[in-house]
């Protein structure tokens, strides 16, 4: 078996095979999608880390995803949310649906950005994200195991997207269904909204064209392109001829928080 040293070694001295993080001279990976954040949107750079060594306060979905660590994170949570009127009856599926609009509030947009600009992207898989919690229980902010993605990095913007929802959001969403009280459409719903809020933010970014090619499958594809049912399908629908959430996220069921300002119930 060829060691890691030995390959490494074999890096470095090969530079038809040495990957684009690797190339000589150029900043690594981590820099890189600091710098992009910099110049594009800053206050991303307060939201993730990218690094080699993340922090030990962090944990990844495997790590918060256990039961007890989960429940622990909740309790505080429901604690913080109800800390006004804590005789009243708590209602589990607002309070995750909020909780989990944190998680993926903060973490999918820049990642997004990540996917939609960036030549080389990093590994997104579940064990590279590490996630911090604030003290009210909800996410924080994220650290992210910096290392390439060369297959990822190959794919087609849509495809980039489509591996975001089934490699990051997908676990998240299976985790939060398991504790009983959310089901996962309002989960996935909750990432349309995101996902087409930002996606035209973006658009001044990533143009016209590539926008309008994103939005269509996005919403109204009912598959994505591996065969997979897609899970944002009719997330978001037109309304009066704007592109509109589908359903309400329900956290205006909770003590002290406001609707949406385009909520469906109004």
């Amino acid at each position: 078996m060829v060691t890691f040293m030995a390959l490494r070694s074999a890096l470095l001295l090969d530079e038809s095979i040495r990957p684009p993080d690797m190339a000589v001279g150029a900043p690594p990976l981590s820099q890189t999608l600091h710098d992009s954040f910099a110049a594009r949107r800053p206050y991303f750079n307060e939201l993730i880390t990218f690094t080699r060594q993340p922090a030990q306060r962090g944990m990844t979905l495997d790590e918060w995803r256990q039961p007890v660590v989960l429940a622990s994170l909740l309790a505080v949570y429901s604690d913080h949310i109800y800390r006004n009127d804590p005789h009243k009856h708590r209602e589990n599926k607002p309070l995750k649906s909020l909780w989990t609009q944190w998680y993926i509030g903060l973490l999918v947009p820049p990642l997004m950005l990540i996917m939609l600009t960036q030549p080389l992207v990093p590994d997104l898989s579940t064990r590279r994200i590490y996630a911090r919690f604030h003290e009210t229980g909800r996410a924080a902010k994220f650290d992210i195991d910096t290392r390439p993605d060369q297959a990822t990095s190959r794919q087609s913007p849509r495809q980039r997207l489509e591996i975001l929802w089934r490699g990051v959001v997908a676990p998240l969403v299976e985790a939060l269904e398991q504790t009983g009280d959310i089901n996962g459409k309002l989960i996935w719903s909750n990432t349309g909204y995101l996902a087409g809020w930002f996606l035209n933010e973006i658009k001044p970014l990533i143009g016209e064209t590539l926008f309008n090619e994103l939005r269509q499958p996005l919403f109204f594809d009912p598959l994505l392109l591996n065969g997979d049912v897609n899970p944002l399908f009719r997330t978001m629908i037109v309304r009066d001829g704007l592109l509109a959430r589908r359903t309400c996220c329900q956290r205006n069921r909770l003590p002290g928080v406001a609707q949406c300002g385009d909520c469906t119930l109004k």
